[in-house]
């Protein structure tokens, strides 16, 4: 989900004294709680902060509370606070359908409108399991909701998130034939629980997970108006030093919605490392990675995350809805285990935790940290002006190559955005070593690879472009999307072409090659009739693909 920070205030250190640890794993004891606090040192008695809980198969080797819960009665976090873990959810939501499909109430191959018909023909065309490896193709619904014109304030429930996905005529891709993560299948998901079970999501996981496992303040919120004991208020950063209440009114279950703390989810960590309750064949396939049609493997099995980090392996969800971010994290070779739950939207969870367990594993780990790993030179014959612009790789996919005045290159794709160090003359590498670039001799070509994506993506540099006052004009008008029942204004001004939906502010666009305008995050493909006058639009971005919008 769209998918948080702390005010400092260490609590008492819980250590579990009486350990009998194997040789290689992390004792209580050897943690450097010094160190740990230093990773969290942002977050002072006047932000936001965070929850930290580090385990060993569920038994709590610390517990520590940074920053303000509340602002406005400066109430402290602490390890009981509760926070929204957003779509660190969705392994939840995965184990619900397992556990219908062991009974057989449900098969993970069935097409998703045999449950849900209101899904109609679109339905048939994926299954439950592409939906839960996000390889189905289904246009992000979150998005939907903001471009029909929801507000992240606005009140909306599940039966307006399904109106809205069956009103969808297309997909983003062919199902299983790309991975692209997407919070609309485990919406999806969870209503096909909801319908086979005949029980909410909250009253099935209560039932069958959270009371059995002892998560006693664990629950699924999809009432925004009741009241959670000890829950943090979420916020987002407004000014240098001050912040602003970021929570939604949203009550949809599945891709996230999950309340609870770092003590209960010591539990969960617990059960994952050594199953007592519920069946370990079931919790396996959480952490079995999928693949796509073409025998391709992914990353991501069911609602968690496999991959490596600094030579161990790691499975792990992150999670950030409004304000609040999150992450578990588990190394389970090390048996050790991470939570990390935050009220601050700044606050960057798998960077910490991932700090955190550069601390409790030091010594230990085959690698060095990336921070660690870059160069501390650009590589002999690399220049960066030669990356410098803008590329595209499917129809509207763009991606920048930018320099600020001072810095490192940066990559701007989608709304989101990294800085990069150079590898070798014509490689680069984000910051965080997830995104490789590759630049062709010919400086024309840029291939995209990323570790969490099996397979490599080639963009093509575009040549400098500037729309013309009359090719402006002839676009400007009214569009309609009878997908999302919303219209948008689009407008020629004196600064160029601007866009403006139901609902939203306007959006600055700019025009990248004949037919192509780029706005905050997205971009519009203009459609003519055989006389060349525009007739529409397509709208893209990195999750919702091809939506229609017609001209008035």
């Amino acid at each position: 989900m769209p998918a948080s920070t702390p005010r400092l205030r260490a609590l008492p250190l819980l250590i579990s004294a009486c350990l009998a640890l194997a040789a290689g794993t992390t004792r209580a004891t050897e943690l450097d709680t010094a160190k740990i606090d230093a990773v969290f040192a942002a977050f002072t008695p006047q932000t936001p902060g965070c929850a930290l809980g580090v385990y060993r198969e569920g038994q709590v080797l610390l517990a520590r509370g940074y920053g303000l819960a509340d602002l406005n009665h400066g109430v402290p976090i602490t390890p009981d606070t509760v926070f929204d873990i957003g779509s660190s959810s969705k392994q939840f939501t995965a184990l619900a359908v397992l556990m219908l499909a062991k009974e057989g109430k449900l098969d993970l191959q069935d097409p998703v409108s045999k449950h849900l018909p209101e899904m109609k023909a679109l339905g048939q065309r994926f299954t439950i399991a592409q939906m839960l490896h996000h390889t189905a193709g289904l246009r992000d619904y979150n998005e939907l909701l903001l471009l029909a014109g929801r507000d992240m304030g606005d009140v909306t429930s599940s039966a307006d998130a399904l109106r809205l996905l069956a009103a969808q005529q297309g997909l983003n891709f062919e199902p299983g034939t790309r991975f692209s993560y997407s919070n609309s299948g485990y919406f999806l998901a969870a209503m096909i629980v909801e319908r086979v079970s005949g029980q909410s999501m909250d009253a099935f996981l209560q039932e069958r997970v959270f009371k059995p496992l002892g998560m006693t303040v664990t629950h699924v919120r999809t009432d925004h108006t009741v009241v959670v004991p000890h829950r943090a208020t979420a916020y987002s950063q407004n000014g240098p030093t001050s912040f602003a209440i970021d929570m939604s009114n949203w009550n949809q279950p599945g891709d996230g919605a999950v309340q609870t703390h770092v003590r209960d989810l010591a539990r969960w960590d617990g059960e994952l490392a050594r199953p007592t309750v519920i069946d370990p064949t079931l919790l396996k396939a959480l952490q079995t990675p999928g693949k796509l049609a073409d025998g391709s493997a992914i990353q991501y099995g069911l609602g968690l995350s496999m991959d490596q980090y600094r030579g161990f392996a790691r499975v792990h969800h992150a999670g950030a809805w409004g304000g609040y971010r999150a992450v578990v994290m588990r190394f389970p070779e090390q048996q050790l285990g991470l939570a990390l739950t935050c009220n601050a939207a700044q606050a960057n969870p798998v960077a910490l935790a991932q700090r955190v367990a550069d601390i409790a594993l030091q010594g230990q780990f085959k690698e060095a940290p990336a921070t660690q790993a870059a160069p501390t030179a650009a590589p002999a014959g690399f220049d960066p002006a030669i990356f410098i612009g803008l590329y595209e790789g499917e129809p509207g996919d763009l991606l920048h190559i930018e320099k600020a005045a001072s810095g490192p290159l940066t990559l701007r794709r989608g709304g989101g955005g990294a800085a990069l160090r150079p590898l070798g003359p014509r490689r680069m590498q984000s910051a965080s070593g997830i995104t490789q670039l590759d630049l062709a001799d010919d400086g024309k070509t840029l291939t995209l690879t990323r570790n969490d994506e099996p397979k490599p993506m080639s963009f093509k540099r575009l040549p400098d472009y500037r729309a013309s006052a009359a090719e402006r004009a002839a676009l400007a008008g009214r569009y309609h999307s009878d997908e999302l029942g919303a219209e948008w204004t689009l407008s020629n001004q004196q600064e160029g072409l601007t866009l403006k939906g139901s609902g939203s502010g306007e959006a600055m666009l700019v025009g990248v090659k004949p037919d192509l305008l780029e706005g905050p995050g997205f971009s519009l493909r203009v459609e003519r009739d055989a006389k060349g006058v525009p007739v529409g639009m397509v709208y893209d971005s990195a999750r919702t693909r091809g939506i229609r919008l017609s001209k008035r």
